[in-house]
């Protein structure tokens, strides 16, 4: 077996390698206000908040020029680190913790993925502080060694994570373009609910569909069986991930039953859109309803994504309550009424929908081997 290559650098400080920016926007001239993102880097809040949540007064924030470095000391942990490249200079919350980078020692870029990366992820929790939440200074960021090979292997190493970042990120737009698909079908099929252009009888939901809460407490039965939480159900498109067995959660409340005749429909903040499509037996979470189509009217797959659709949340949200933690009842659900298509049109929807699917699964196969390639890399490049 070939012995690992020597590592042909040298660990040091980022305290060596870094200094802390703390000028503000005193004058005020700057409005440019930005935040930090794990997976977008610097963005302009207004786009990803949809609203300003930023203060009216801005000269107590903090000025970014381009090629600084910044990060949420609180949200590093989770990647919320970024190079400003996107203007002269932009401001952001006095929160975030601003530096600039030696560049004639270390590539921005470079360092950049390295905190990214789960050794620098690594490093990260370990020089940060707090019990609650961890929180990363600048003094604790000094404290993590950071591999220093030459500038010219720096750059070439930036140049292949960068070029498995760029397909990694062409297969998520793929994966976005086949959701609007799919919702573009559904609109032209349907068209909207709201005016019913086809002029479709309006059924209740108690016609459509009713809430299955058959409930267990037989652990043992169900050890081997998957348990599924909200947690598991990703928002918008009703992904399943992430879920163990009933044994493996040590399970010991009460669970509803669910199989794939089934919806799983999130009752806990509705607006995180979480309806799952499950093609197995298991038990729910109780924070969780299982929905059952009645068949002789309403296909599954078309009433989630009726589930998932403006059309329900903005019938449902108003009645969810809780300003801390909203919540559907069974009466609000219940409440629900819709045009209902015939069953052939759900169905042909259906099948559409699950052709999508295909396309859907070999793409997100093909992303998660880049991840892993991309993984392995930095692994390498930084261990």
């Amino acid at each position: 077996m070939a012995a690992k290559p020597r590592f042909d650098g040298e660990w040091v400080r980022l305290g060596e390698l870094t200094s802390c920016i703390s000028k503000k926007n005193k004058d005020g001239r700057c409005a440019t206000v930005c935040s930090v993102t794990n997976s977008q880097g610097f963005v302009l809040s207004t786009e990803f908040f949809t609203k300003e949540v930023f203060s009216k007064e801005l000269r107590t924030y903090k000025l970014v020029e381009r090629n600084q470095l910044a990060y949420n000391p609180s949200r590093i942990n989770v990647g919320s680190i970024a190079l400003q490249d996107i203007a002269d200079e932009v401001v952001v919350s006095p929160l975030y913790i601003v530096f600039a980078v030696d560049t004639s020692r270390i590539d921005s870029s470079y360092l950049l993925r390295y905190l990214k990366s789960r050794p620098g992820l690594k490093q990260v929790e370990f020089n940060s502080i707090g019990t609650v939440r961890n929180n990363l200074k600048y003094d604790g960021l000094c404290q993590i060694p950071v591999p220093l090979p030459s500038l010219e292997v720096q750059r070439s190493r930036v140049r292949s994570l960068i070029a498995l970042e760029t397909e990694i990120k062409e297969g998520e737009e793929t994966l976005s373009k086949l959701d609007v698909l799919v919702k573009s079908r559904f609109a032209e099929m349907f068209g909207d609910f709201k005016t019913n252009p086809y002029s479709w009888d309006v059924y209740s939901f108690n016609q459509f569909a009713s809430i299955d809460t058959h409930m267990t407490k037989d652990y043992a039965s169900f050890a081997d069986a998957p348990h599924v939480g909200i947690d598991s159900i990703e928002s918008c498109t009703g992904e399943l991930i992430g879920y163990r067995t009933v044994r493996e959660d040590n399970v010991r409340s009460g669970k509803y039953v669910f199989g794939p005749d089934h919806i799983i429909y999130s009752k806990i903040r509705p607006a995180l859109n979480k309806v799952a499509l499950p093609d197995f037996e298991g038990v729910c979470s109780a924070d969780a309803y299982p929905i059952l189509p009645n068949k002789r009217l309403c296909n599954r797959v078309f009433l989630a994504y009726v589930m998932r659709s403006d059309y329900f949340l903005e019938y449902i949200l108003p009645l969810s309550g809780r300003a801390q933690m909203p919540k559907v009842n069974k009466k609000a659900l219940m409440g629900f009424s819709m045009p209902l298509p015939p069953l052939t049109l759900q169905q042909e929807f259906a099948d559409f929908a699950a052709e999508v699917d295909k396309s859907r699964f070999i793409v997100q196969q093909q992303i998660e081997k880049l991840q892993m390639l991309y993984d392995s890399l930095a692994q390498e490049y930084f261990s």
